[in-house]
């Protein structure tokens, strides 16, 4: 019985196989056959642009932060109780140039200025002092001198009679001597006291000096109780307030000058030799900022386009971190009224620190410019073009040609690859006429047969020059299997 039914299992399997392998044969017999397409449906059908050299002065884009131009600390100079703040001093507030900001206890220092003026007065009196006292001594000494001859005379006479004629008695002599001997010593004071007067009045003289330098010192003290805004300012910070002890050189708020604002714009280094001769790094280590070209600074904000100009006014540096150069913008107080995209101006909308924005430097101005697509350029080096074929009789079939271009600079969704006055090292086998293929070409070989398209209408912008991103639009491709 087992045996039996290992039989039939064999011959279910067997005849399971067999009815496949019939299904298949079936199937592969009565296949239908694909429809052949005629030759001339196995050319590609491209889209190009026509080189057409152009004036090219495309604004290079580039993108920075709005940063303070002028920020300074609030530092007093003296310490004391503040019992004056200004009543608008606070975090985002506009506080006019010349406003009392803070106002520090003037007690102390008002005191010190009367000492020290007090102290300079006293001393100013003893050098006239010293003064009169000289001519005190120069009298003196005169009426001395007058009788200290007086007295030598005396005690000549007396001592001559006296050893001679032997006139009175040597006491008397020694008497004599001894008042000649006193007013010589009385002589020797008076000039010894009028030769310390120019001493005692240099002494007093440095002393005056030190004292009025005092009273500059407390005169300075007192005027810095009052501090003044400096410049119309936003405040930024504030960290003291009415009735407290404030501390000498310690910051106690931060303002930020709303004269100018700035931005450093970052740009790729090798835009550097594309901007306007005026605002190029070495002309502007010398050049007025005042007569630079103006920039445009543009902001978005839902959905609305925000613009407000500004001049480049240095070269600030290359930023090793982010591989940019940056160029400071400087945007006036007079500028910060932002205008709107259709040259209204926007009511309330004004430049304000944080902003990322995105500004347009000048370009130079570049004849007979030639730009191609980005997207038709191969390996950065070539384009194709559309090469006419003489022996066609249709005017639109062609052959595959290849043309070797230099990328000198992207702008926008093309690249420049050709400008009067270029470099001659650099290679560009493009010329004016060429018809530049735009369509995508997976594996091009030159000298492949191509033919254009049909209905090809390329897109042109106002200006009349080839818009890359139209063309690319317009630039179907079709492509047909081969039998």
């Amino acid at each position: 019985m087992e045996r039996l039914r290992r039989r039939l299992q064999i011959v279910i399997s067997v005849s399971v196989v067999a009815s496949g392998v019939l299904v298949c044969a079936i199937l592969l017999w009565t296949k239908p056959t694909p429809p052949r397409r005629a030759d001339s449906n196995r050319v590609l059908d491209v889209a190009v642009v026509t080189v057409t050299p152009t004036v090219e002065s495309t604004p290079i884009l580039g993108h920075g932060t709005v940063r303070a131009k002028k920020q300074v600390d609030i530092v007093p100079q003296v310490s004391g109780l503040l019992v004056r703040v200004h009543e608008h001093l606070a975090q985002g507030k506009i506080i006019p140039k010349g406003e009392v900001l803070f106002e520090i206890d003037p007690t102390v220092y008002a005191s010190r200025v009367r000492q020290a003026k007090a102290e300079v007065q006293g001393l100013e009196a003893s050098l006239a002092g010293h003064d009169q006292e000289a001519k005190n001594l120069e009298a003196r000494i005169a009426n001395a001198q007058q009788m200290l001859a007086i007295d030598e005379r005396d005690y000549q006479t007396s001592k001559n009679l006296f050893e001679q004629d032997k006139v009175g008695t040597a006491r008397a002599v020694d008497m004599l001597e001894q008042k000649y001997l006193r007013q010589n010593g009385v002589l020797v004071e008076l000039t010894s006291k009028r030769s310390m007067i120019p001493h005692l009045k240099l002494e007093t003289a440095a002393k005056l000096e030190a004292a009025r330098a005092k009273l500059n010192q407390t005169q300075h003290d007192l005027e810095h109780t009052t501090i003044l805004c400096p410049f119309e300012a936003r405040v930024e910070a504030v960290s003291a307030n009415q009735s407290q002890v404030v501390t000498a050189h310690f910051s106690i708020a931060k303002l930020t000058d709303m004269e100018a604002f700035e931005i450093a714009v970052g740009i790729d280094p090798r835009e550097l030799r594309w901007l306007d001769e005026a605002i190029r790094p070495q002309a502007l280590e010398s050049a007025d900022s005042a007569t630079a070209p103006t920039v445009k600074v543009r902001w978005s904000m839902q959905g609305q386009e925000l613009s407000w100009e500004g001049r480049v006014t240095r070269f600030e540096r290359v930023d090793e971190a982010t591989r940019t150069a940056r160029m400071v913008v400087e945007i006036r107080k007079a500028d910060m009224v932002a205008t709107v995209g259709d040259g209204g101006s926007a009511s309330g909308s004004t430049l304000a620190i944080g902003m990322f924005c995105t500004t347009e430097l000048p370009a130079r101005r570049l004849i007979d410019a030639v730009l191609v697509p980005r997207h038709a350029i191969y390996d950065n080096r070539w384009v194709y073009v559309f090469e006419p074929d003489a022996d066609a009789q249709d005017a639109r079939s062609g052959r595959l040609g290849r043309r070797r271009v230099p990328i000198l600079r992207s702008v926008r969704n093309a690249v420049l690859v050709d400008f009067q006055g270029r470099d001659p090292s650099a290679v560009c086998e493009l010329s004016a006429g060429d018809r530049v293929i735009v369509s995508s070409l997976a594996k091009p070989v030159v000298g492949m047969r191509i033919r254009l398209r049909e209905d090809q209408a390329v897109a042109r912008t106002s200006t009349g020059r080839t818009d890359p991103v139209a063309a690319l639009a317009s630039s179907s491709i079709v492509v047909q299997p081969l039998p």
